[in-house]
């Protein structure tokens, strides 16, 4: 009985996933491939993101304003890298028609079209920003570059959000979206000689009457 009571007390636990700081336990779901690798290093990304724009806001001091903000274009550079492999990974995914077999892993024709055009916005986004994001991480971000005081001082004052919203607001409806296709593995080993995973998507063509 000892182990029934454990098994029913986990599977009463409310469902989390994998996070490197706040959780680890064995009932969080773990990534089980790519996709799902780099669809929680957006979301821990994000996460970074929100905390570094909650505390700017909250700063009365205008360096550390600018500092902070520093960092903010430094996640969003990072941002930028990850999300693009997510793209590539979406835009290579299997295409299958529900109304004819049932999908493991793969995307409707509907659900690429979609996230084509919402990858349009992202790209629009990213073309008008990104060498400066990068630039500002290259020189006084991540990377410090040998430069003279003036360029180092034109390059903060070059730092605003005018430079970072226009992804922020082009990767979330495209992050919200991506994040709930067929593509993503995950399980989780929640007691000794257990594994568990999630199967596919249960769609509402697989349970219409077939002529």
């Amino acid at each position: 009985m000892d182990e029934l009571d454990e098994i029913l007390a986990s599977d009463r636990k409310e469902p989390t996933t994998f996070h490197p700081v706040n959780e680890r336990s064995p009932h969080a779901w773990y990534p089980g491939n790519e996709a799902a690798s780099l669809v929680i290093q957006i979301g821990h990304i994000l996460e970074d993101l929100l905390a570094l724009i909650e505390l700017r806001e909250n700063s009365k001091n205008g360096y550390s304003k600018q500092l902070l903000l520093k960092y903010a274009v430094i996640e969003v550079r990072s941002l930028i890298e990850v999300f693009d492999r997510l793209q590539g990974t979406v835009m290579k995914a299997n295409i299958f028609n529900p109304r004819e077999r049932q999908g493991w892993r793969e995307i409707t024709v509907e659900e690429k079209e979609k996230a084509k055009e919402l990858f349009k916005a992202y790209s629009e986004a990213k073309k008008g920003t990104s060498q400066k994001v990068i630039d500002i991480r290259n020189t006084i971000g991540a990377h410090r570059g040998c430069l003279n005081w003036q360029q180092v001082m034109a390059f903060w004052d070059a730092i605003t959000p005018d430079i970072i919203n226009p992804l922020l607001a082009a990767i979330p409806p495209a992050f919200d979206f991506v994040k709930e296709l067929d593509l993503f593995e995950w399980n989780r080993v929640p007691r000794d000689g257990t594994i568990e995973v999630i199967g596919g998507m249960l769609r509402p063509e697989y349970f219409e009457e077939k002529e």
